[in-house]
């Protein structure tokens, strides 16, 4: 795989995959939040579980859509974008790790390494949203 500063700027799709990815992030957050306020576990209610699950499926969302990114910037080749997004799914990756151990084993120290993965994940994928602006 060769990556090289082949082009100034990224194509549109890459500018919608993360424009995309940017929204679900923010309501990835959204979904967090609105998690922390029922705080006794197991869940009882309906509104609880259907908070939760639209906190997992948006992650699984910006899991699918960091692997989408990553291919289109290999596909591109600039290294800078190629960069980010291989960052960006890390940190999908951390952030994805520390809410399974959150919420497996009901440890809240695990919510810091969630939090550490998203605000690094939201990071490089704004920063390549505005590379592709």
């Amino acid at each position: 795989m060769v990556v090289s500063q082949s082009r100034i700027r990224p194509s549109k799709l890459m500018l919608y995959i993360s424009l995309t990815e940017t929204i679900l992030l923010a309501g990835l957050f959204y979904a967090g939040i609105a998690t922390l306020f029922y705080d006794k576990f197991p869940l009882n209610a309906y509104s609880e579980a259907l908070i939760l699950s639209s906190h997992i499926t948006l992650a699984m969302l910006v899991g699918f859509f960091g692997a989408a990114m990553l291919a289109q910037s290999v596909r591109e080749g600039i290294r800078s974008v190629y960069l980010f997004s291989l960052l960006n799914l890390l940190f999908i990756g951390i952030a994805a790790a520390g809410g399974l151990a959150f919420y497996g084993l009901l440890i809240p120290d695990y919510a810091y390494l969630m939090a550490l993965g998203f605000f690094g994940s939201l990071f490089c994928t704004s920063s390549v949203l505005f590379y592709a602006i």
